[in-house]
Order: C-alpha cells, then structure tokens, then sequence
C-alpha cells in the first residue's frame, strides 16, 4: 500500500479531529502500552501506530512475522500488537 505524504498528513489530521474529545476514553494503563514511551510525542505515537498496523496486517500471526524479523517475541511485543490490531483507529484487517 503506497501513501502519499500529502494524504498522510490528511488522514492524521482527520484522526485527531476525530479524537479531539478524547476526555471522554479513559486513560490507558501504563502496563497495556509498555511501547508508548518509544514512540515519542502523541502525534508520533499516532502516525507510528498507523503505520506499524499497516505492516502488521500483512503477517497472519505473530509467529510469522517474529520469523520473518528474526526475533523472538516478548510478551510485550505480542500484547503491543494485539492492542494495534484491536483498535480499529489504527486500520483494519479486511
């Protein structure tokens, strides 16, 4: 999937005004994105969490992309990528 920076920057902008009444979610718990603090500011956040969901609908499970990366995966790393591909602001598996 090709993205043009210009309709990158549309989709990000469409999502924070889409989230601008974000009070009303509760803040999320420290341990369920053990990732976030490496992600940088929350627009950072966004963008990466975006991207990194597009990358990760291409493996059919954690297995075949911890193979295909050459890593062993952490349970860090595996609830990271079940809380991307459970929040559908970050893109969905159709």
């Amino acid at each position: 999937m090709k993205i043009t920076k210009q309709r990158l920057k549309e989709i990000i902008r469409e999502e924070l005004e889409y989230t601008a009444d974000i009070d009303q979610y509760a803040e999320p718990d420290e341990e369920e994105d053990p990732m976030a603090s490496l992600l940088g500011t929350p627009e950072e956040q966004l963008l990466s969490r975006i991207l990194l969901r597009a990358v990760v609908d291409n493996y059919g499970s954690t297995e075949d992309l911890a193979a295909d990366l050459g890593v062993e995966m952490t349970n860090d790393m595996v609830r990271f990528i079940g809380s991307l591909k459970a929040n559908p602001m970050y893109g969905s598996s159709e």
